[in-house]
């Protein structure tokens, strides 16, 4: 193809808002299109652990290698810090039930929240705009407790925590954490879970966003640049739509 053309392409492609990718895609999902690498798919090891969150039906058809791996990654560095790990927003457990394989013995002797109402996400705790986010996944978050506890029935070191955000932060019998994962999709809850967390969360710990970059999500976006402006830090947006705060 000659250079001019491709010069062409590249700035009306630019022009309409679009980049033009040299190159075959090595990832396209979960909203991710790239050519770099990703062997990370292909590790035995990370594969049984997404296998193993792949089966709780939490994600279904769809594909998030990649948005799985940097849980996975985070959580296995976190658990060479003091503390246990929790997660507030659960759903089916697909996530969690990834990041108890990865670590495998690595988990024994700490313990791992999971915090959710296990039946969907309250109107009360909802903007406008996120109540329209939740009417077009509503069918993601039904009653799924009884689903939950049968997943994690053979792990003693995961808690399940039944209720809503932040109220339900008395049940939880630990003091300091290596890692939190937060997505439930509304800010009011997510927020209220960081104040909480954030305090207890391990020098060098993690806090790990699930929504944070998604568009549609824009709510808890502003709300945690905002959260981390007043600690001094600015969140990682990262390319899987997750945002990443780390303890300093």
């Amino acid at each position: 193809m000659p250079k001019d053309f491709i010069k062409l392409i590249t700035k009306a492609t630019q022009w309409a808002g679009y980049t033009l990718v040299r190159g075959p895609l090595r990832y396209n999902q979960d909203g991710l299109a790239t050519m770099h690498n990703c062997d990370f798919i292909k590790d035995p090891y990370f594969a049984e652990s997404y296998r193993a969150g792949k089966q709780t039906g939490s994600w279904d058809d769809e594909a998030l290698h990649w948005r799985v791996y940097v849980a996975c990654w985070l959580a296995e560095r976190a658990s060479h810090l003091e503390g246990d790990l929790i997660e507030c927003g659960v759903n089916r457990g697909g996530i969690a039930r990834a990041i108890v394989a990865y670590l495998g013995a690595r988990l024994k002797g700490r313990h791992f929240y999971l915090l959710d109402t296990y039946q969907g996400i309250p109107d009360s705790v909802l903007s406008e705009r996120e109540s329209r986010h939740r009417q077009v996944f509503k069918d993601n978050y039904t009653e799924c407790l009884q689903e939950v506890m049968n997943t994690f029935s053979q792990f003693p070191e995961v808690v399940i925590v039944q209720g809503l955000v932040p109220s339900t932060f008395h049940k939880v019998d630990s003091n300091t954490f290596c890692f939190a994962h937060i997505d439930m999709n509304n800010a009011r809850s997510e927020i209220a879970a960081a104040e909480y967390l954030w305090p207890r969360l391990a020098v060098g710990g993690f806090m790990l966003l699930d929504d944070y970059g998604w568009q549609i999500n824009i709510d808890q976006r502003t709300a945690f640049n905002r959260f981390a402006l007043e600690r001094g830090l600015t969140v990682l947006a990262l390319p899987t739509g997750q945002g990443l705060l780390m303890k300093v």
